[in-house]
């Protein structure tokens, strides 16, 4: 191997000479030699050390083995699609509802003591609702009920579903809902009010509920 032009070589018969200083400053400036990316130097071996080992043989993968495949476990079945009454259940297509109305669900509030009772039915297979209502305390006539949706506590909704008149201290009721008043009901999303000719806006108010 060609000596590097920064490199000193020194003759055999001047080594005992230069002594150790020497020969530090010899390694110390063939230590800045660069060897390059691909340098790629031969395994050391020590004096007296037998010759490395041929490298073993990788090993051949195996061929692959068919296993023997285990019983699938049960499936469970899946339920009936909503509104698909369950047969362990015949009523399953049956939804209840409930509300109680006061002055302080409604917006603004009301100052009434007014209160009032809802409980609905319905049924998924025909999309007929069928309720209840009675209130007391009013501050006057009835002026006006209906359901407003879609609209959650604390919201305003447009009237869905205007009851007629006329109006006692109970009411019963019945309607087909579409399929989207089925929905906005199912999930929440309708409110009763009651207006009375001191309240415009509304004098008792309640958000129906599922029950079951």
């Amino acid at each position: 191997m060609p000596t590097p032009s920064h490199c000193v070589t020194i003759a055999p018969s001047r080594w005992r000479a230069t002594g150790a200083l020497s020969l530090a400053a010899l390694l110390a400036a063939c230590s800045t030699v660069d060897l390059g990316p691909r340098y790629d130097p031969p395994p050391v071996r020590m004096p007296g050390s037998a010759e490395p080992p041929p490298p073993a043989a990788m090993p051949q993968p195996l061929p692959p083995q068919s296993q023997p495949v285990p019983p699938a476990q049960p499936v469970p079945q899946p339920l009936p699609p909503v509104g698909q009454a369950d047969p362990a259940d015949p009523n399953a297509h049956i939804v209840t509802f409930t509300t109680r109305l006061d002055g302080a669900s409604a917006i603004p509030p009301a100052r009434s003591g007014a209160s009032g009772q809802l409980d609905a039915i319905y049924n998924a297979h025909t999309r007929l609702l069928r309720w209840k209502a009675s209130w007391n305390g009013l501050s006057g006539p009835i002026t006006g009920v209906a359901f407003y949706g879609p609209a959650h506590e604390g919201q305003v909704g447009p009237a869905t579903m205007i009851w007629p008149a006329p109006f006692g201290p109970r009411y019963e009721g019945r309607a087909t809902l579409t399929p989207q008043q089925a929905a906005d009901l199912l999930q929440g999303s309708w409110y009763l009010g009651v207006t009375t000719q001191a309240y415009p806006a509304g004098e008792i108010r309640g958000q129906v509920r599922v029950v079951r």
